[in-house]
């Protein structure tokens, strides 16, 4: 390495300049003895640097770093041990000094990105990839509200479907567990993909796992237990009429990654939450007189009333306008 690289990083270190892996290399040369050649023109350059900044490290400091520093001495320098030890004391307290703070700066600074979140939502009639800092891979379908975090602690990764759907491709981790939560479910997995559905309006939420295996818990203390989901298995929980349920789904069935609405086979009411949550609508339905109708076919075009007029006329249902944004659905 030349000499201006060894004294770029030594200057943009004490700026806090240096990003991890130049901060790597810098320490890898400062314990390493590769300095040793450049060493008296560096800490000349140095300490001149640190008297103009009228910086004057303790005697202890200096006494305590020279210690560290006389094991990378070379036997043929031993003459001149005692001059070069305290002229490299006087620089390294600097360093050192300075190489706290940086290091509890780029602490404070992961810290604060653990804490700061990003929320999506997502326009009606569209589906938008969010790709998080661990390389997971999240496609969130139209009318979906999606929070997470800028980075993830170094123990646990934990995201949140406030609202709607998201196909989740998760990065491997064993070391740390990568949960979504929904609104009274808890999801977790160490690397796999599945689909959690979450519509609050309605109380209800699905996962549906098509690799890998997931543990789902309840966000609260009030209910025990746990269900372990294998490939081609979903977990769907209504809490309006307190049903819990684990069934198994083809693993042909597409996961909606392209933004468009395709059922097959599909219950009714698991339809109507997903036009609902699709083209932020209100439904106004009972799920238990759908709960024997299924859908099967791909909309692509249309707005929300049209679609619910083409399953109506199939289905011999009746459709009623409440507002602009609000519809009733009911069986003839």
């Amino acid at each position: 390495m030349d000499y201006l690289r060894k004294k770029d990083l030594f200057r943009r270190y004490s700026k806090r300049r240096l990003n991890e892996a130049e901060l790597n290399e810098f320490f890898e040369l400062l314990q390493s003895g590769a300095l040793d050649a450049d060493y008296d023109r560096l800490i000349a350059e140095l300490e001149e640097e640190s008297a103009e900044a009228r910086f004057v490290p303790s005697a202890e400091s200096r006494t305590r770093v020279g210690k560290r520093l006389n094991k990378y001495i070379q036997a043929d320098r031993k003459r001149h041990t005692l001059k070069w030890l305290w002229q490299a004391a006087s620089v390294a307290a600097v360093l050192l000094i300075i190489g706290g703070g940086y290091r509890v700066w780029q602490e404070q600074e992961f810290l604060k990105l653990t804490r700061t979140y990003v929320t999506v939502s997502v326009p009606v009639g569209n589906m938008k990839i969010v790709e998080l800092s661990d390389g997971t891979k999240v496609t969130l379908s139209s009318g979906t509200v999606f929070r997470y975090p800028k980075k993830f602690t170094r123990n646990a990764r934990e995201v949140f479907l406030e609202d709607g759907r998201g196909f989740f491709d998760v990065a491997k981790d064993k070391t740390k567990p990568f949960t979504v939560r929904s609104a009274k479910l808890a999801t977790t997995a160490l690397g796999t993909s599945f689909i959690v559905q979450n519509y609050k309006k309605y109380g209800y939420e699905k996962i549906s796992l098509y690799t890998g295996k997931v543990r789902i818990a309840h966000n609260d203390d009030v209910k025990d237990g746990t269900v372990i989901l294998h490939p081609g298995q979903e977990f769907e929980q209504d809490s309006e009429h307190r049903q819990d349920a684990v069934k198994s789904f083809s693993l042909a069935k597409d996961p909606m990654t392209s933004g468009t609405l395709k059922f097959s086979k599909d219950r009714l009411d698991e339809v109507l939450y997903n036009i609902a949550a699709y083209y932020h609508v209100q439904l106004q339905f009972n799920p238990e007189h759908f709960r024997r109708m299924y859908v099967t076919g791909s909309f692509q075009q249309g707005n929300a009333k049209e679609i619910l007029r083409s399953i109506a006329f199939t289905h011999h249902l009746v459709i009623k306008d409440v507002n602009q944004t609000t519809y009733s659905i009911m069986k003839k």
